[in-house]
């Protein structure tokens, strides 16, 4: 009996007391004002608003701007390598957060600038600078994308909190809507809010395995380039590409597979993050003949400068690794 009344009154505390004391708690850790905030020791602390600028060096009518920049790096560091971070803004799409890595850079090709640039025999002419003529950049700009979860705060429809799903290496970051990036004429000057902060930790290093002796089938050749004009010949072989080198392509001989079967292309950055997975299914190799297969790398932004990482892997088990260095010059 006297274990039956404790387990009502316990049922009672829960039931009364409990949502009382979460929603004390949710109400009392809502930030004053609206804005981005990221948690840092315990506290919340309120990510300053910058001002990006997508802003025309050249002429060039008909084309669009693809590259933003940001001219000095934040204030406020954070140790947390998956920091927590909170945006209470009304009418928020969550869906259109980006968590990016920035990286400085001195000069960019006049090219870089374009998100869709003139024709190659027209550009000149347009723009009044060849494609790969260097210019004053000086700026921040993003490297990489990452991958973050979150959701509405319960009982706070406009309060998000936002994660990243791995941690993230050290380094600079920003926190910014995705739809303030629309397309813009060249003449236009377009201000781009976000927030930045930086991640001081200790620094990752890029995965190192022994490919399996006997994979399922045979990779006889494979490597990568930036061409895909005649890849089949060795001389376009590289091992060493620039930031705006875009696409990058794997080129890989097979033999001794099955229709069905699946080969994985992980591109690594030099901060041990992983850029991409790409996963393809192969089909029915001709009888007797080598199986060819070209993958195309594409990135979205400019390369993180620095040494990068290709696995090559059957049915999880890695049977190729190729390491390849991104050079700003």
């Amino acid at each position: 009996m006297k274990k039956i009344f404790l387990g009502n009154v316990s049922l009672l505390f829960i039931i009364f007391f409990v949502p009382q004391f979460c929603k004390a708690q949710i109400i009392e850790n809502l930030p004053g004002s609206f804005g981005y905030y990221i948690l840092k020791s315990g506290e919340l602390v309120k990510l300053t608003e910058i001002t990006a600028t997508k802003k025309a060096p050249l002429s060039g009518p008909g084309s669009s701007w693809g590259i933003f920049g940001l001219d000095s790096k934040p204030e406020l560091a954070v140790e947390e390598q998956r920091p927590t971070i909170f945006i209470y803004e009304p009418g928020l799409n969550s869906k259109q957060l980006i968590l990016g890595r920035l990286w400085y850079f001195e000069k960019l090709r006049a090219v870089d600038f374009h998100g869709e640039p003139p024709a190659r025999e027209s550009f000149k002419k347009s723009c009044g600078a060849e494609r790969k003529s260097l210019l004053d950049f000086g700026k921040w700009t993003v490297v990489g994308t990452y991958a973050t979860t979150g959701r509405a705060v319960p009982n706070h429809p406009e309060l998000f909190r936002i994660r990243p799903k791995r941690k993230l290496p050290p380094g600079i970051y920003a926190v910014y809507d995705r739809t303030k990036f629309s397309s813009r004429s060249v003449q236009s000057v377009s201000d781009i809010p976000l927030r930045a902060f930086e991640v001081v930790a200790v620094e990752r290093k890029l995965p190192e395995y022994t490919p399996v002796s006997h994979p399922r089938f045979t990779i006889l050749k494979c490597y990568l380039s930036d061409k895909l004009k005649r890849i089949e010949d060795l001389k376009v072989a590289k091992d060493n590409f620039f930031v705006w080198d875009n696409p990058i392509f794997t080129y890989a001989q097979i033999k001794g597979h099955r229709s069905g079967e699946v080969i994985e292309f992980i591109w690594y950055r030099p901060d041990g993050t992983v850029q991409v997975r790409q996963k393809r299914v192969l089909s029915l190799p001709p009888r007797g003949k080598i199986f060819h297969v070209y993958q195309e790398f594409r990135p979205l932004n400019l390369l993180m400068p620095g040494k990068w990482m290709l696995e090559v892997k059957i049915y999880g088990e890695l049977v190729k690794s190729f390491p390849f260095q991104v050079s700003t010059k």
